[in-house]
């Protein structure tokens, strides 16, 4: 039997795959996976790695909290569930998108990457839960991102700052656990990126 995937490897496989699966996706909003929102991507990942790797067969989508009218995007065969979100801070035709920094950073809002380790720390699925985040950015040779991005504007310091507002408003243990990189996807804008992982606990 082929040893069940850790939270650590899901990042590395599903940053692997991503220029594949980029390649076969006609975007609503351009050729390539960027565009597509974040149930669409982490589905067609999914999808292809457990047609390719038998050891994703048995991951679960959409599982009821046990003591949430709410369900949670994945749970490895380990039994760590994981919520999984989007941070991606251009529209597909370049501009801002406005509600992206609250979507990741608020405490404030219902569905954020931050009440989302909020909500799996104090639930009952078990002592080790994680976050996945799709991370995007826009290439060194764009002249606009070059003009606009902060320099602190990357997959490593977008990773620390969730440990550390993570730990600020709940004072709950969190820690990065992979960042793996992807780059030469087809969109315009969302060409290269990140997979990246948290273990809250």
């Amino acid at each position: 039997m082929a040893e069940l995937p850790s939270l650590e490897e899901l990042t590395e496989d599903m940053a692997a795959v991503v220029p594949t699966v980029d390649a076969k996706t006609n975007g609503q909003y351009g050729d390539g996976l960027g565009s597509e929102d974040e149930e669409r991507q982490i589905k067609l990942i999914l999808n292809h790695l457990r047609s390719t790797n038998e050891r994703y067969e048995s991951v679960e989508r959409e599982v009821a909290y046990p003591e949430l009218d709410r369900r949670c995007d994945l749970v490895l065969p380990t039994g760590i569930p994981v919520e999984a979100k989007l941070i991606r801070y251009w529209r597909a035709n370049g501009d801002p998108e406005p509600a992206m920094y609250g979507h990741v950073f608020s405490p404030f809002h219902r569905n954020t990457l931050l009440t989302d380790a909020r909500r799996l720390h104090a639930s009952e699925f078990g002592e080790e839960s994680g976050l996945l985040g799709l991370f995007y950015t826009r290439a060194d040779s764009d002249p606009k991102a070059v003009e606009a991005l902060p320099d602190r504007y990357t997959a490593a310091n977008i990773a620390e700052k969730v440990v550390r507002e993570v730990d600020y408003w709940y004072e709950a243990e969190a820690s990065v656990c992979r960042i793996a990189k992807f780059d030469g996807l087809q969109h315009t804008v969302h060409g290269t990126g990140a997979a990246i992982s948290w273990i809250v606990e």
